[in-house]
């Protein structure tokens, strides 16, 4: 029914005949009842589709800016600026070539917030800033210059813009910047999830995996003291070289037989100090290291996966470059060292802040809910505009409890365990296609190799007599926004891979059940 509180319309020239002659769809309304006329159905719906000539109407031109515009050597690109649309309804946003167009669709458009723009158009909770990310099908396609183009219902904008030319890793890592520090009135949480599950999230994976292929293509390797062993330690080094000086020399004094050790040099410029002390350390205490030296920082899965594939033994032990030993403790760890096979478990250990309190003893997968914020903006996207989204959150079991041996006479099943202490046997591990390389640098691969393994393998579980002190966060230096985006998207990666399993298996995932033998 129509609505009598409007203002009322005349339009002394409308051809009711040629209207509905243009527009079957008014026939159908009309028959139906939910329109009265043809008139009426333009008036209520005619005018904001624009379809009847005698009322054509003159867009306004709405006030708008691209501050920058990159393209990548693969032809990724990436827009930033702002767009004074509020009041309108969908923009659709273009970018026009001389004999081509590509519509930015609104998954690859992550609307953000913009204090500067607010101070200069109008206050208020709208998010006048845009961010535009994808991959044309072309790596030259985007690389000419090129009209943006706006148009809404109300209004459109365009301008010309010339594209910066950048590495792709130059671009991957400003949008993790961008992800980093961007907010949103409604929530960045409820705008990522609509950003980051759809078109940009996947054109952001496959940036990461590309970068992955060329840092990990032909690593450096050398071996100092090769020999058979029994098992292999994997430790991955980025902005730090300390560990390969401190940890075999304390492993040693702690009378504890590590086999052959890997470190796996993430940061290239470090590569020369690495391996000095790599000979030093392995000739001065007789033992075995190889070092890798990748091309850049391929991230830990990556990185993992490039040693273990190379190590010199199937019985793997993921030790980060912060894990040192307790030496009170390190009667207990020797035998599991030098046991025979793994078995099908994933196994973690014990990690202390020092001799009396624990660190971690597993991990276990919970959700936080984030509730959509007031905003001005209209929403398009379905899956944005929800009110409500859900992230899975990893947490550490027992962290900063005092630790009591009576607790730990017997091994125990967890939901998960973290990467800064593993071990396993590599054909499980190769399996399962090793570490996730969907996982920007770092965070949550371990608890998606954890999630794959209880699926795939077998048990992840704890096994208590594996105890070493973990200096958590003093391994590796990554300073810069691009990590902290990187922690954030993976967050959002994760949940959308294991959101149903983790629904499906709450109990096992949120508790610690006693290891069945």
């Amino acid at each position: 029914m129509r609505n009598e509180s409007v203002l009322p319309v005349s339009i002394p020239k409308f051809d009711d005949r040629r209207y509905l002659q243009a527009n079957p769809i008014a026939t159908e309304a009309i028959k139906s009842g939910t329109a009265k006329n043809a008139v009426d159905h333009f008036i209520r719906f005619g005018i904001d589709e624009n379809r009847y000539q005698l009322l054509r109407r003159e867009p306004l031109t709405l006030a708008g800016s691209v501050e920058r515009f990159l393209v990548s050597e693969s032809g990724f690109c990436l827009l930033l600026g702002w767009l004074a649309d509020e009041g309108c309804e969908s923009s659709r946003l273009r970018l026009l070539g001389n004999d081509f167009n590509i519509e930015l669709s609104s998954q690859n458009i992550f609307r953000n917030a913009r204090a500067d723009v607010e101070q200069a158009i109008k206050p208020g909770a709208y998010d006048y800033g845009f961010v535009a990310f994808g991959r044309a099908a072309s790596r030259s396609l985007l690389k000419q210059s090129l009209t943006f183009q706006v148009s809404a219902t109300a209004g459109s904008f365009q301008c010309k813009i010339t594209p910066e030319i950048v590495s792709d890793k130059r671009l991957m890592d400003m949008m993790l910047q961008i992800v980093a520090t961007s907010e949103a009135h409604a929530g960045r949480e409820i705008a990522l999830a609509g950003f980051l599950s759809g078109a940009a999230g996947d054109s952001l994976s496959e940036l990461f995996q590309i970068h992955v292929n060329q840092a990990a293509i032909n690593p450096y390797i050398e071996r100092f003291r090769p020999r058979p062993g029994t098992h292999s330690f994997v430790t991955i080094l980025f902005g730090s070289t300390e560990p390969v000086k401190l940890q075999p020399m304390l492993f040693r004094a702690a009378k504890l037989d590590f086999g052959e050790w890997i470190y796996v040099c993430n940061s290239p410029e470090d590569a020369s100090q690495v391996l000095c002390l790599a000979k030093q350390m392995s000739e001065l205490y007789d033992v075995m290291i190889t070092v890798i030296v990748l091309g850049d920082n391929a991230g830990f899965g990556a990185a993992n996966n490039v040693a273990i594939e190379r190590a010199a033994s199937d019985r793997i032990f993921i030790v980060n470059p912060d894990v040192y030993p307790l030496v009170s403790q390190a009667p207990l760890l020797q035998p599991v060292l030098s046991d025979g096979n793994l078995g099908s478990t994933l196994w973690g250990g014990l990690l202390f802040y020092d001799d009396h309190n624990l660190m971690h003893s597993g991990m276990y997968v919970t959700a936080d809910t984030f509730v959509r914020r007031n905003s001005l903006n209209g929403l398009a996207d379905g899956r944005a505009a929800a009110p409500v989204t859900k992230l899975l959150r990893v947490e550490h079991y027992d962290k900063g409890v005092p630790f009591n041996a009576d607790n730990w006479k017997s091994s125990k099943e967890v939901a998960a365990i973290t990467g800064a202490l593993m071990a396993f046997e590599k054909p499980h591990f190769e399996k399962l296609g090793g570490f996730s390389s969907r996982y920007i640098y770092g965070h949550y691969e371990d608890a998606d190799l954890s999630l794959r393994w209880r699926d795939s393998v077998g048990t992840v579980a704890l096994q208590p007599h594996i105890r070493l002190v973990h200096l958590e966060g003093q391994g590796s230096r990554t300073r810069g926004e691009e990590f902290r985006g990187a922690s954030i998207v993976n967050r959002y990666f994760f949940t959308f891979q294991h959101a149903d399993y983790f629904d499906q298996h709450l109990p096992k995932l949120s508790r610690r059940e006693a290891l069945v033998a």
